[in-house]
């Protein structure tokens, strides 16, 4: 099976409101799967998202601190040429 589509919503209304709730869908030649995720479920994804989040950001700092650096160095060097 493959996965089809992923939704994740938050709940406005009701008891579950604040909570997040989604659907799951799988599907292939024989037919289609659709779970209910629960609001726990929800946040375990969003938990293993948030670890590919973290790494993202600390590689776009990394990059962007070496990229600063570089045009320090270009600026300190046009200035002692003048």
């Amino acid at each position: 099976m493959q996965l089809k589509s992923l939704r994740i919503a938050k709940v406005e209304y009701g008891t579950d409101k604040g909570q997040f709730k989604g659907v799951i869908e799988f599907s292939n030649n024989l037919g289609s799967v659709e779970l209910t995720l629960s609001s726990d479920q929800c946040n375990g994804l969003f938990k293993v998202c948030a670890d590919g989040i973290v790494d993202t950001a600390k590689a776009a700092a990394e990059n962007l601190s070496v990229l600063i650096a570089e045009h320090k160095n270009t600026l300190e060097a046009m200035t002692n040429e003048n």
